[in-house]
């Protein structure tokens, strides 16, 4: 499957995403950008601490992601969103529980490299937007690479029943991962199937494991 956003643009801006993880998003009363920066002082001290273990060592880089960050993302919503009303509905049980799981797979390998590119560059947050009703909300930030101009990623967030701010999708200078995702995998299920596009997603996963994997070559 072809790659959804360019390599420099994720290790890049991934810093960015993973940063959104440490700590217990605010719950529905509190507004999410201070939580944020407060999240972000305290996981780029954590990156530049361990910068020699992420590098050598992928399954501590995709352990930090996903004990910090997946607990802060709803996972299955954004499944739910790539896979659109008709193709969810259709998918059994175990079908949509293979291709959550495999995603969430895939972005574990995708970005786990990630992390190791940040160096401390500057984060920078906006003022935090609400829709009308209050139940969802968007976060800018702005990462500012040492050269070059700065990336813009959004999060855009929606709150649960618990109370508690969750990422539904993460917008990177204007493109949506979720829709992004959603195109591609609509596409490949509509010409191919829902179960060969699992298999096909398996095969991906298995190419960035062995992609992520160090070596003394």
């Amino acid at each position: 499957m072809k790659q959804l956003f360019s390599k420099a643009l994720i290790s890049k801006a991934f810093a960015v995403f993973a940063m959104f993880g440490l700590a217990t998003i605010a719950n529905a009363a509190s507004d999410p950008k201070p939580h944020l920066e407060a999240v972000t002082e305290k996981i780029s001290g954590e990156i530049l601490s361990n910068k020699d273990k992420i590098k050598a060592d992928s399954t501590y880089a995709k352990s930090l992601i996903k004990e910090h960050l997946l607990p802060e993302v709803d996972t299955e919503y954004m499944a739910k969103r790539i896979l659109g009303k008709t193709h969810w509905t259709e998918a059994s049980e175990a079908q949509r529980t293979t291709f959550t799981n495999l995603f969430v797979d895939l972005l574990l390998n995708t970005y786990a490299k990630g992390l190791a590119e940040y160096d401390g560059q500057p984060i920078e947050y906006e003022e935090t937007q609400y829709s009308t009703s209050g139940n969802t909300a968007n976060v800018r930030s702005k990462f500012i690479p040492s050269e070059g101009e700065p990336i813009l990623i959004d999060y855009r967030l929606k709150v649960q029943p618990n109370e508690k701010w969750l990422v539904t999708d993460v917008i990177i200078e204007g493109v949506s991962m979720a829709k992004s995702f959603a195109n591609q995998y609509r596409e490949k299920i509509a010409a191919i199937g829902l179960e060969a596009t699992l298999e096909e997603l398996k095969s991906e996963n298995a190419k960035a494991l062995e992609a992520t994997t160090i070596t003394d070559q």
